[in-house]
């Protein structure tokens, strides 16, 4: 026979055993609500963002002016602003032109503007023999020199290629130089060729030598219709910076000697 007395410690004993258990269940849920999964930050490119590729763009600068002279003439279509439009016989230019080029232009002269010092171009009058001394003149264009120089005279061109014969006669060509003295009807002109060589031409002029001299002159005398020739130098767009132009009348609306451009370099 059970007593009594023995039941409480026994029920004492199921009810801790139920608090240990309940209590190891709690720690157990606690544990596993504690343990936080990894996370991962979105990203914040947009999966297909790449990156911007290399401007191609070149970067904004002026043109620069190709090296060395170069040297354009022929009759002048239009004129606006600074810019002459120059038709040649190989096709048309463009000369630039600012308050700082010197402009000069032609106008009537006579022997007595011929004076020593001053530079001449001489064109030869009708017929006569290249290597013919003295020439005839049958135009003399006078301007003054520059810094005590004249320009440099141009080279003739070869009869043909490889100094082959031509079946049409040579013309004579033009004297450029400076003037060494006047005497009379003779005038002795003074030339040097690009290499520095000089060499001595007599002219004579006659009753048909036509004269004309280059006077200082503005921009405002650039106009449509009259012959120019321009010295500067001659950007990558083909257009002429002009350093120098000199201006003279034309022809029957006409210009003799034109040209493209020609690079010196």
């Amino acid at each position: 026979m059970i007593s009594v007395s023995s039941r409480p410690p026994r029920l004492a004993r199921f009810a801790i055993i139920a608090v240990t258990g309940v209590t190891a269940l709690s720690i157990a849920a606690c544990g596993s609500s504690n343990t936080s999964s990894p996370t991962t930050s979105p990203s914040t490119s947009s999966p297909g963002a790449t990156a911007a590729p290399p401007s191609t763009t070149p970067p904004s600068s002026s043109v620069p002016p190709a090296t060395g002279q170069a040297h354009v003439s022929g009759l002048i279509a239009s004129v606006s602003g600074n810019a002459a439009q120059v038709t040649q016989k190989n096709g048309n230019a463009t000369v630039d032109f600012t308050a700082s080029t010197k402009v000069s232009e032609a106008s009537p002269a006579g022997l007595t503007d011929v004076t020593a010092g001053s530079c001449v171009s001489v064109r030869p009058a009708h017929g006569g023999s290249p290597g013919d001394q003295p020439i005839t003149a049958g135009s003399v264009r006078v301007s003054p020199a520059v810094d005590g120089k004249c320009p440099p005279g141009r080279e003739a061109a070869p009869g043909g290629p490889s100094g082959s014969p031509t079946t049409a006669p040579a013309k004579r060509p033009g004297v450029q130089g400076a003037v060494a003295s006047v005497a009379g009807n003779t005038i002795s002109v003074t030339s040097t060729d690009a290499s520095g060589n000089t060499s001595q031409t007599s002219v004579t002029v006659t009753d048909q030598t036509r004269y004309t001299k280059q006077v200082a002159a503005s921009t405002q005398a650039i106009t449509e219709g009259k012959c120019l020739t321009a010295l500067g130098t001659q950007d990558r767009n083909g257009t002429i910076q002009a350093t120098t132009i000199n201006l003279r009348p034309a022809n029957d609306g006409k210009c003799m000697g034109e040209g493209g451009p020609h690079r010196h370099g």
